[in-house]
């Protein structure tokens, strides 16, 4: 095992901080609390420097607003100084733990998303039913409340097996506890934790359970085996590691079997053998989030800049499943809305 030493010193030196938060600033340019920064943005800067190289830093409260994405979620917002200081963290990081990730863990994570997770999973239960010509099974489980659920001493315990410096760990240590319980959904340094977090039972999956075909996207994460009963018998050991290594729950209500040949509902998606179809629900949501991006667009709102934007993402989205007929819908229900 690889330990990592020296990497508060890495951390603090004026160059990396002004560094990454040039890289922060990447697509931020026009929020409020980003202009704000930069009107005095050396100050601030330079601020944070001294905090961190007197090691009196401590992170702010947060700031709440609430998503459906598609389901409501509590998004928890942390001060501009706050999020350059998890850039630079998240970037070491990724550096230390990146390379102990399983490859098929897609969350959060470069070259990866949930697009690939999708091909991915069609790759291998193809695999697996033998191009669909034998009954294979999918097994797809969610942990209860997963971010409110991390346990902050556990995480901080998985990060120093490969962490020795202990400025680093400490810093990360306020980080961690400036938000309780779990860890917040919205923060850059909650995406690695709970991959790091996670990892864990990644690790125990592919080495100890030995399962072959097996894939996690954040907290959601699928079986693949012809053989159910297999599938059946993995959940009981997964229930047992999450709560005794992790202080996880699998939600009861979200331990799904899925035939193959009939569709896999997964990260937007519906997974078939031969095509991919993103689901009912998502094609209904991108439609009211288009229609009301075009009414602001008619009332003065937004700019016609961001309403391309946003269409243009969607169909991005689209352009990873066989949706050509519903894409002609689309455009057509966009001039209609915009001329209406």
């Amino acid at each position: 095992m690889k330990f990592r030493h020296n990497l508060y010193f890495k951390l603090i030196t004026k160059q990396n901080i002004f560094r990454g938060y040039k890289e922060f600033l990447k697509g931020k340019k026009t929020k409020k609390d980003v202009i704000v920064f930069e009107k005095d943005k050396e100050n601030n800067l330079k601020n944070l420097q001294k905090e961190l190289v007197s090691k009196t830093y401590q992170p702010e409260g947060y700031s709440q607003f609430f998503v459906h994405d598609p389901k409501p979620r509590t998004i928890h917002k942390a001060n501009v100084a706050d999020r350059v200081a998890h850039h630079i963290v998240s970037d070491i990081l990724g550096e230390i733990f990146e390379p102990t990730f399983i490859y098929h863990s897609y969350a959060c994570r470069k070259e990866k998303g949930t697009h690939k997770g999708v091909l991915a999973l069609q790759k291998m239960a193809l695999k697996e039913s033998l191009n669909n010509t034998r009954t294979c099974w999918v097994l797809k489980c969610d942990i209860k409340k997963f971010f409110a659920g991390v346990n902050h001493k556990t995480l901080l315990i998985v990060m120093a097996e490969r962490i020795k410096d202990q400025d680093f760990l400490n810093l990360l240590e306020k980080i961690i506890k400036s938000f309780s319980p779990g860890i917040p959904i919205g923060n850059l340094t909650s995406q690695f934790f709970s991959n790091i977090y996670l990892n864990e039972l990644d690790q125990y999956v592919k080495h100890q359970l030995k399962v072959k075909y097996y894939l996690r996207y954040a907290d959601d994460f699928v079986f693949i085996s012809h053989d159910r009963n297999y599938l059946l018998n993995l959940i009981y050991s997964i229930r047992k590691f999450l709560k005794r290594e992790l202080d996880l729950e699998l939600h009861p209500a979200k331990i799904i079997f899925s035939k193959f040949s009939s569709g896999v509902d997964f990260l937007g998606y519906i997974i078939f053998p031969k095509h991919i179809l993103p689901r009912t629900k998502t094609r209904r949501r991108l439609l009211k989030k288009i229609k009301e991006k075009i009414k602001q667009f008619k009332a003065g709102e937004t700019t016609k800049e961001s309403l391309n934007q946003t269409i243009q993402s969607y169909y991005g989205f689209l352009s990873h499943a066989n949706t050509y007929k519903f894409k002609q819908q689309l455009q057509n229900l966009i001039m209609f809305w915009l001329t209406e």
